[in-house]
């Protein structure tokens, strides 16, 4: 599969060099990110509406330097896009596909199906019922035919399905579920496959992937997938860690365990929650379901992005053995992407606590790099 993701890679590049018109690469002596990892997997960032609507912003600078994947953050899930029938928000996507193809850059969808941030109306009819399986079904199957058609020819990684396993393992019992049945996720598949186009490469991606509840649901559902001929080519771990949590050795188990499956592993959501969150949930994660909390001095130290240089160090290294553990991994590893591009981007600010200001990426909010930048970059280098 990493040589699939080259080969979207390489013909995005040709695509690019054809259109040399576009603005010319930010300066640097120092090497990017993306050529510190070149050959052994894509490194990627998310970004958003106001971002792609101003390419030559200092973020999209920050972007086109720096890295070989990008992720459209939520203007594709199902409520931005289309929160009415017949109403589509097609601005903010199709600039996204439009420069990710221009700059060689490899575009992943975000996400095809998840059950928070999809509108009401996808899951009742006019009167207000909950439709029926085949009628939900053909939902999902016009939802994945449009896409297919306009932007197949430029987005080649799709999240297919988000977040439909809980810690335990069991089955996230959203309206998709409740609707469709326990075999919600295969459906899914099934209908990615035959909408979207043959060389699309369709990823199941979660939050928590180290736990032990998660990750043996997740292996047991590939296992059984491929021996029914279920088609899924990729696993995504969304990274959403903290300074302590994971340990890297649960890092590392897991990346094995689930590279057993034989999928590719793609590291989709890569953040470190610099302040933390197990304080107030006992545990790291994504659930944005989770009730937030109120910015307090203790929980919000460093409210006005005056991040301290020993602070920056840490991050650092915390980023430097987690991309080491990466780099053990690289050949079942097709793509790392963090989840935003500098820590003005990220959710972190707003979740678990709002109007926190953290400081979880490797560039700071005026867009210049961070001490953990060059520690990544390092570690990259050095295994070249």
């Amino acid at each position: 599969m990493l040589n699939q993701i080259k080969l979207i890679s390489a013909a995005l590049l040709s695509i690019a060099i054809l259109t040399s018109c576009a603005a010319q690469q930010v300066k640097s002596d120092q090497p990017s990110l993306k050529d510190a990892y070149a050959g052994k997997f894509l490194v990627g960032a998310t970004v958003n509406g106001d971002m792609v609507a101003h390419p030559s912003s200092k973020k999209m600078r920050i972007v086109k330097q720096h890295f070989s994947a990008a992720t459209m953050d939520n203007a594709m899930k199902w409520g931005p896009f289309n929160p009415q029938p017949g109403e589509y928000n097609f601005e903010a996507p199709d600039k996204f596909a439009s420069y990710t193809q221009q700059q060689g850059i490899a575009a992943v969808g975000h996400v095809l199906f998840w059950h928070s941030q999809t509108p009401d109306w996808v899951f009742k009819d006019d009167n207000g019922n909950l439709l029926s399986r085949d009628a939900l079904l053909k939902r999902m199957r016009e939802r994945a035919k449009l896409m297919a058609n306009r932007y197949g020819d430029k987005i080649k990684i799709w999240d297919v399905v988000n977040e439909a396993i809980e810690d335990d393992g069991s089955l996230r019992q959203s309206l998709y579920n409740k609707i469709i049945g326990d075999d919600f996720i295969e459906q899914a598949f099934r209908i990615a496959n035959d909408e979207l186009p043959a060389d699309a490469v369709k990823l199941y991606n979660d939050y928590g992937m180290t736990r032990s509840g998660r990750v043996n649901t997740v292996i047991k559902m590939v296992n059984d997938f491929k021996a029914r001929g279920v088609p899924i080519d990729g696993l995504g771990i969304q990274g959403h860690w903290s300074m302590d949590s994971p340990t890297l050795d649960e890092i590392d188990t897991s990346l094995t365990k689930l590279a057993a499956t034989g999928l590719p592993l793609h590291i989709t959501e890569l953040d470190i929650d610099y302040l933390g969150r197990s304080q107030f949930f006992g545990a790291n994660g994504a659930n944005v379901d989770l009730q937030k909390r109120i910015a307090t001095p203790e929980n919000n130290p460093y409210p006005n992005g005056n991040f301290p240089a020993s602070a920056d160090a840490a991050l650092g290294d915390r980023y430097a053995a987690i991309f080491k553990l990466f780099l053990k991994h690289h050949k079942d590893i097709d793509r790392v992407t963090f989840w935003g591009v500098t820590d003005g981007d990220s959710w972190l600010n707003g979740w678990p606590v709002a109007g926190r200001t953290n400081y979880p990426l490797l560039f700071n909010r005026d867009g210049s790099a961070k001490q953990a930048l060059q520690k990544v970059i390092e570690v990259g280098l050095a295994a070249q």
